[in-house]
C-alpha cells in the first residue's frame, strides 16, 4: 500500500512539474511571440505599440497585460486606436482561443483631426482554427462619437467576423463574414411617427473578391473591376412601429458610389413616407398617393399583420422604395 502511495506521490510530482515547466516556457516565450506578431503588421503598413506587457494567469490560465497600447495605419482610412490597458486571456490547453478585454474602454481616431469615437467597454473573442481561419467577436458599450462624429450615440453594439485562411481567387470566393448588431442608436432629433431612437439594426452579409493593397479608392476601383460585391444575407431594423428586414446585392458604379438591388419586407410601410416628407425627400401631396398605391399591395403576414414586400433600388445616389424615391444620398469619397 505504501509503495502505491509513494508511486502516486512520485507521478503527481512529475505530472505537476512537468505543468510548470510548459506553463513557465509558454510564458517566456509569449513576449517575443506578440513582438514579432507587431513586427509582421509593421511590414503590412500598420503601427503596434504598448508601453508595458506582462504575463500572469498561472496556473489556470495565461494572461498577458498591455498598457499603453495602441494600433494606427492608414488602411481602410488613416486611423488610430488605443486603450489604456488591454488584457488577453487564454487557457493553457488551448492557446488558439483569447479572450480579449478593454475593461477602462477604447477610444478610435479618424482621419480628420478631431474625429473620434470611444466606448466605455470592450470585449472581444478571437480564435484561430487547425486550417488558419479566423473569427472575431466583439461587443462594446456605451459608444459616443466627437467632432465630426459628436452625434453618434449608440447602447450596444456586437460584431463577428470570419476570414478564411487563404484570400479569394476571384470575385465568387468570400475574403470575409461578417454581422453587425447596434441597439439603442440615438438620433440627433426626432423623426415624425418613428421618435428619436433606433431600437436595432442588423447586417448580416460577406464581401466578395478579393480588396487588393494600396490607396483605398484604387484598392475598391480594382475590387469593383474584378466583380467584387457585397452579399446583404439579412438585414433588419426595429425602429418604434416600424420592423424591416432586407437581402440582395450590393455594389459600387463607375463613380465609386455605393448600388445594389435589394428585396425588403416591411412592416407599417406609412411611417416611412411619413419620414421621407418630414425630410424633404417627398412632397406631402406625393405621399398621399404613395400609401394608397402601398397600402393596396400589402398582405397579411404570418402575425395577421400588413406586409409590404417590394424592392429597393439603390443607384445614381438615390433610394428607391419600389417605384418611390425616399432618399437623396451623400457622396462618398473614399479618401
Amino acid at each position: 500500500m505504501r509503495r502505491i502511495i509513494a508511486a502516486t506521490v512520485v507521478l503527481l510530482l512529475a505530472a505537476a512539474a512537468s505543468y510548470i515547466g510548459y506553463w513557465l516556457s509558454i510564458a517566456h516565450r509569449l513576449p517575443d511571440t506578440i513582438a514579432a506578431w507587431a513586427a509582421a503588421r509593421g511590414a503590412e503598413g500598420y503601427e503596434v505599440r504598448w508601453d508595458s506587457l506582462t504575463v500572469g494567469g498561472f496556473p489556470a490560465s495565461f494572461t498577458v497585460t498591455l498598457t499603453g497600447a495602441s494600433l494606427a495605419g492608414a488602411r481602410p482610412l488613416s486611423f488610430k486606436a488605443g486603450a489604456a490597458a488591454i488584457t488577453g486571456e487564454a487557457r493553457p490547453w488551448n492557446l488558439r482561443r483569447w479572450h480579449v478585454t478593454a475593461p477602462d474602454g477604447a477610444r478610435g481616431e479618424g482621419p480628420h483631426q478631431g474625429d473620434a469615437i470611444t466606448a466605455a467597454m470592450l470585449d472581444a473573442t478571437v480564435a484561430v482554427s487547425a486550417d488558419k481561419d479566423t473569427s472575431v467577436k466583439v461587443a462594446a458599450h456605451q459608444i459616443a462619437g466627437s467632432g465630426g462624429w459628436a452625434l453618434l450615440r449608440i447602447a450596444d453594439a456586437e460584431a463577428q467576423l470570419s476570414l478564411p485562411a487563404r484570400p479569394p481567387t476571384d470575385h465568387r470566393q468570400e475574403s470575409a463574414q461578417a454581422t453587425l448588431r447596434l441597439m439603442g442608436i440615438a438620433l440627433p432629433r426626432a423623426v415624425p411617427s418613428l421618435g428619436a431612437t433606433i431600437d436595432s439594426v442588423t447586417l448580416s452579409g460577406a464581401l466578395k473578391g478579393a480588396i487588393p493593397a494600396g490607396r483605398l479608392r484604387d484598392a475598391l476601383s480594382a475590387w469593383r473591376n474584378d466583380g467584387g460585391t457585397v452579399e446583404l444575407e439579412q438585414g433588419t431594423l426595429h425602429w418604434s412601429s416600424l420592423a424591416a428586414s432586407a437581402n440582395g446585392t450590393l455594389a459600387l458604379d463607375e463613380t465609386l458610389q455605393p448600388m445594389g438591388a435589394l428585396t425588403a419586407t416591411i412592416e407599417n410601410q406609412n411611417a416611412v413616407i411619413d419620414a421621407a416628407v418630414a425630410g424633404g425627400t417627398m412632397r406631402a401631396q406625393d405621399a398621399n398617393l404613395a400609401k394608397i398605391l402601398l397600402g393596396l399591395v400589402a398582405k397579411p403576414g404570418p402575425d395577421g399583420k400588413k406586409q409590404l414586400t417590394l424592392p429597393v433600388t439603390l443607384q445614381n445616389r438615390r433610394l428607391y422604395l419600389g417605384p418611390a424615391q425616399i432618399a437623396v444620398l451623400p457622396v462618398v469619397t473614399w479618401e
